[in-house]
């Protein structure tokens, strides 16, 4: 019979890899066979093992303000993302004319050059220079 094995890396405290080190040497064997005996114990008990210490802390609550737009409108959604990837490419606000804070039609041209989305937020394709 073959069985195939997995090679991965762990972190353990120090404390705890000592005690790991001692109970494999006075087993005689290894730390990988302790390591993968306590992952099968834990994985036999069932979907959720016992916690240490009882129950789970409740989770943080953030009052994070109202919602600047309902993510269930797409359309407002790609309204407010877009304006917020204009003002970082742009600058911020609208003049008069409509147009973006960047006065020149050369200025607009080469912010645009270096945005890394089209205006539909698909990725450009880069051009080999930066």
């Amino acid at each position: 019979m073959v069985v195939h094995m997995k090679k991965t890396t762990i972190n353990i405290e120090d404390a705890i890899m000592e005690r790991l080190k001692e109970e494999a040497a006075r087993r005689k064997t290894t730390m990988t066979a302790l390591i993968e005996a306590g992952i099968r114990r834990i994985l036999a008990e069932g979907e959720t093992p016992a916690l240490v210490g009882g129950e789970l802390p409740p989770l943080p609550i953030y009052d994070m303000g109202e919602p600047l737009v309902d993510v269930a409108d797409r359309d407002a959604l790609y309204e407010v993302l877009d304006r917020e990837r204009d003002e970082r490419l742009y600058g911020a606000g609208e003049n008069s004319a409509g147009s973006s804070g960047l006065r020149t039609l050369e200025a607009r041209t080469a912010a645009e050059d270096v945005a890394p989305y089209d205006a539909d937020g698909e990725a450009r394709e880069r051009t080999g220079h930066d």
